[in-house]
């Protein structure tokens, strides 16, 4: 944004994560963009960093969502806009229900299922950008103010967001946790041997078929909900083009050229985030409308033992989301209006 004349600032909870920023007096880029930002604003109070702000970016790990949905609950004005980028399901629902419980009227929330960036930290304020999307879905709460959001993001991003139906649809499309979880487990030695070897090579044609059975399971939680999503392999079309080959060869053709290394140890966010904001928040709100997924449901066990976490206890349920009770229909509504039937009237 800095490199296309934006005034831009940056916030953390923690100073020393500025450090190398301030130290490079900025930010490198390569790969598919190419440049020297200079050093933005730089602030730990997340007061300063919204003030008066446009649009505000939440690029945090899923882990973080909820703390900073509760302090922007208290700070955001209606004009503005904040966007998950990337969310998993429920951010925009969570924020909406902060919102509510504190009796503000909320800003307009938007949610994209992935980064549009695809990139890893390459060393001290030093970014590789392995790919910008060719296009990411959108979806808000408000559901029908949508196309106001991409109109606001539209001189900041391009044309590269497009609309989709609603924060449910999208928050299932994020499809983190179908290509990241099974290869790292079923490479679990080589995760503790901390091998890095790059994810896509872990892929064997019996791997990507757990792939297309998890995602599969995926889908079949989204028709149950009343909403359609797309596959993992149309995900790989819509972001990288991708349409032709098997499925190891897809995921050769999506992600080699960027060779993003596999989790080097059991704390790595491919287990810390994609299991209990993915994989635990579809089984749970499974549970709550009577279907199984029994796939997701092993995987989310497997990886309890082997990171020895009880991912369940510490991730973003039905319960934690306010939907407990909730039937597949209001369950939907909650995801459009972002009121779910527990929250505060």
């Amino acid at each position: 944004m800095t490199l296309l004349g934006h005034q831009v600032r940056l916030y953390s909870r923690w100073e020393r994560e500025f450090e190398a920023i301030t130290a490079n007096g900025g930010i490198e880029l390569s790969g598919d963009v190419e440049g020297r930002a200079a050093k933005p604003l730089l602030t730990t109070d997340l007061g300063t960093a919204v003030h008066g702000a446009d649009t505000i970016i939440v690029a945090a790990p899923a882990f973080a969502h909820a703390y900073l949905s509760e302090q922007l609950a208290a700070l955001l004005e209606p004009g503005q806009l904040v966007v998950f980028q990337p969310s998993v399901l429920g951010s925009s629902l969570e924020l909406a229900r902060h919102f509510a419980a504190v009796r503000r009227p909320a800003c307009l929330i938007a949610e994209t299922p992935t980064s549009l960036y695809t990139c890893r930290l390459r060393g001290p304020a030093q970014v590789y950008i392995g790919a910008i999307k060719q296009a990411v879905q959108l979806a808000t709460i408000p559901h029908n103010a949508c196309s106001q959001a991409l109109a606001r993001l539209r001189p900041y991003f391009g044309d590269r967001y497009v609309a989709g139906t609603d924060t449910l649809s999208v928050g299932l499309g994020n499809c983190n946790a179908i290509y990241h979880v099974p290869p790292a487990v079923l490479n679990i030695k080589t995760v503790e041997d901390s091998d890095k070897l790059p994810l896509h090579t872990l892929v064997t044609p019996r791997v990507a078929e757990v792939i297309n059975a998890l995602d599969e399971e995926r889908l079949a939680l989204a028709k149950a909900l009343g909403v359609e999503t797309h596959s993992f392999w149309q995900f790989l079309a819509t972001a990288y083009g991708v349409t032709e080959g098997s499925h190891v060869e897809r995921i050769v053709q999506g992600y080699g050229r960027q060779a993003f290394p596999e989790p080097d140890s059991l704390t790595h966010r491919y287990f810390t985030e994609d299991i209990p904001f993915g994989l635990v928040t579809w089984n749970s709100l499974a549970n709550q409308i009577g279907l199984r997924l029994p796939l997701t449901e092993a995987f989310i066990r497997i990886s309890g033992i082997l990171c020895d976490a009880d991912f369940e206890a510490t991730g973003r349920t039905a319960r934690v989301l306010g939907l407990e009770g909730g039937n597949a229909a209001g369950i939907k509504t909650a995801f459009l209006d972002g009121v779910s039937p527990s929250s505060p009237s």
